[in-house]
């Protein structure tokens, strides 16, 4: 098996942080990770000196490449390095249309650049940021084969689907003076040398790619020096201080988006902050539902947050005092209050929302393809389309009157304001009846919507591993529910004294500072969420420490590691046997998992793909901590130095304390049942 990494960097460019490049790293870490063979590949910059340099010493086969910034994604372009002046020439290009970290060449350019692009190894970021997109992959597809992944679960992911391209696992590495623990991503490929035409033969071949040398082609390394974990269950055992807390850090720090769920970390001290953690957690996770089942009062709440009844009930009294005033004067009028333009209301202009809003319902109808059989059995496409068109003349016609009426009313109050200077009689307020009712009406809609919506119902059921969650829509029941909601220190008292009158309600929402218009919705109805178990009781303090665990590991599908420090620690075995090792089982099937464990019942019951030991050394130099692992079925473990221990004596001591204690549990066990 021949172990390559080619995607390195060693020069810094707009693309990267600062660092020192250091040869002596580079040399170090080829000789720790046991490469035979590597990459140079700068983002959109090629260093021949350099190259050259490392070239001359390392004693493995060394590459030229170079990572170019190709339509919003990174592509690793690599050379058998037989013609380097080419190379260099056609990267010193890459390098003039890529000056910043910001730009990017597509497809055309890269070929006008690399007229021939048979001769490379091309490698997209694949399942890793910034992906390549797959539109450019596809152009580029009978020169592309394999592809680099972010994470061993998505190459395990990859090399599983016949869909997907062959990936690779780079560790895309600074070789810095300060380079820390050395890089564990890298791929081996089945190859008999290191040729250039042999590698690139692999690449092709997902049987010949693997992340360790192992048969199984599932394990990968966690330190170079130390051991593998599989993809699939891992179960990692220990006595006390013998190092699983550090070998779990360690892991954790090595790889990207893990999930560490650590002893301790779900379980509250206390029961009111347990409690009150629960309930966040529950809302922050269904706060869709709280968002979706609002969304129609929110656009109510939107509509009428501008209507000020007050503003309309005083324009009324102004206007009809001011009619009766212009009544009572009509023997002092005079020839500027006598024409007709003097009183003359203006036209009422109606909304075309309705319209525009059915315009665009039917072009919906017309361009949805999902359901277009279902459609045209009751009305064909070409009578939409003649249906559309009528609309739409109808809506110009409309916009035409209604800009016909915009334009007579701005010269009706031109008019009306000259005579009006020009005479002493009592003028008539301007009133639009139709709005003072349409505003009337609106509120009188706004107030029976949040009526019909504070009702007392459940509006959710949703069954989880074996809880049910029910969510339900009621009033607020005091002024510090819905100062909670607000999520600030603002006080609610005097709002909520018109709770009970939701037009007033929302008039007292807008005294308050620092509340978001936006938000106002929010107050009106509150969404209560609980967990019931399987008796169809609140759930208890245990309970909840159950749900969540549950909710922990079914939520860690989105990261590509899950690592669990001790489950038992909280939970009891009946909990840990059932619902806990299935889930882990289900996830572990696409994901690498590592559960520590003492207990029987999680180590055992659930039957792991791969075990991990470990053990603590006090030596004269310090502290040292040794990790052995194998598979369950092997009678030994093996350590990174080849020291070997009992497999059975391991579990044995760890899940069973000891094989004489194991024995009198069971003959106990059998007496019972005699």
């Amino acid at each position: 098996m021949i172990k390559i990494d080619f995607h390195m960097h060693t020069v810094v460019t707009p693309s990267d942080a600062h660092f020192e490049y250091s040869i002596d790293t580079l040399k170090k870490y080829v000789s720790a990770a046991n490469l035979n063979a590597i990459a140079i590949t700068n983002h959109n910059v090629f260093d021949r000196t350099q190259f050259e340099e490392i070239k001359s010493e390392l004693d493995i086969a060394v590459y030229p490449g170079i990572e170019i910034d190709i339509d919003t994604g990174h592509l690793l372009l690599i050379s058998d390095g037989e013609d380097l002046d080419a190379f260099v020439a056609r990267c010193d290009k890459v390098t003039q249309e890529n000056p910043t970290a910001k730009d990017y060449i597509n497809v055309d350019t890269l070929k006008e650049i690399f007229p021939d692009l048979s001769p490379y190894i091309l490698i997209p970021h694949y399942d890793k940021s910034p992906p390549v997109p797959q539109e450019t992959i596809d152009k580029l597809s009978v020169h592309i084969t394999a592809g680099e992944v972010q994470s061993p679960k998505k190459f395990m992911y990859c090399k599983k689907d016949d869909s997907k391209l062959v990936p690779v696992y780079f560790s895309d590495s600074r070789m810095a003076s300060h380079l820390g623990t050395i890089p564990v991503r890298q791929t081996f490929l089945n190859c008999g040398d290191t040729s250039f035409s042999s590698l690139k033969s692999c690449l092709s071949d997902k049987s010949k790619v693997a992340l360790s040398e192992d048969e199984t082609g599932r394990l990968f390394d966690v330190s170079n020096k130390g051991p593998k974990l599989i993809s699939g269950l891992n179960v990692l055992l220990g006595e006390r201080s013998s190092g699983k807390s550090f070998t779990l850090d360690r892991i954790s720090n090595e790889f990207e988006n893990v999930r560490y769920i650590k002893q301790f970390s779900l379980v509250e001290r206390s029961e009111k902050d347990d409690e009150r953690k629960f309930n966040k957690l529950l809302s922050d996770k269904h706060s869709l539902l709280t968002r979706e089942y609002l969304e129609e009062l929110q656009g109510v709440v939107n509509d009428v947050v501008e209507i000020d009844n007050s503003v309309d009930e005083r324009s009324l009294g102004e206007y009809l005092d001011s009619l009766l005033k212009y009544a009572k004067e009509s023997e002092r009028h005079d020839a500027f209050s006598k024409a007709k333009l003097f009183s003359e209301e203006k036209y009422s202009i109606s909304s075309q929302k309705g319209l525009k809003d059915l315009i665009a319902s039917t072009e919906n109808l017309i361009e949805n393809m999902e359901f277009r059989a279902v459609v045209e059995k009751h009305v064909s496409i070409k009578s939409l389309k003649n249906l559309i068109v009528d609309l739409m003349e109808e809506y110009s016609k409309r916009e035409l009157s209604c800009l016909k009426k915009k334009w007579i009313n701005e010269l009706v109050s031109d008019v009306k304001q000259k005579l009006r200077t020009r005479t002493a009689t009592t003028i008539v307020e301007d009133i639009d009846f139709y709005d003072v009712i349409l505003n009337k009406s609106k509120v009188e809609r706004f107030e029976s919507v949040v009526e019909a919506a504070r009702k007392n119902k459940v509006i959710q059921k949703k069954s989880i591993q074996g809880f049910e969650v029910v969510a339900k829509a009621k009033s607020f029941e005091s002024a510090g529910s819905l100062k909670k909601t607000s999520k600030t220190n603002r006080a609610f008292s005097e709002a909520f004294a018109k709770y009970e009158e939701p037009y007033k309600f929302l008039q007292e929402l807008k005294e308050i500072e620092g509340i978001e218009e936006a938000d106002y919705y929010k107050y009106f109805v509150e969404i209560e969420y609980k967990i019931l178990n399987k008796d169809g009781f609140k759930v208890s303090g245990g309970e909840r420490s159950e749900f969540n665990l549950l909710q922990e590991i079914k939520d860690a599908q989105k990261y590509d590691m899950l690592l669990i420090d001790e489950p038992e620690s909280s939970f009891d075995n009946l909990f840990l046997k059932g619902e806990v090792n299935q889930l882990i089982k289900d996830i572990s099937k696409n994901m690498p998992v590592v559960v520590v464990t003492h207990n029987s019942t999680v180590g055992a019951s659930i039957r792991p793909d791969y075990l991990l030991y470990t053990k603590k050394d006090v030596t004269p130099s310090g502290v040292a901590y040794k990790v052995y692992s194998g598979f369950p079925a092997c009678k030994e473990l093996i350590s990174d130095d080849g020291s070997a221990i009992s497999t059975r004596e391991v579990t044995m001591g760890c899940l069973e304390a000891g094989e004489t204690a194991y024995n009198e549990r069971r003959s106990g066990y059998e007496n019972l049942k005699n």
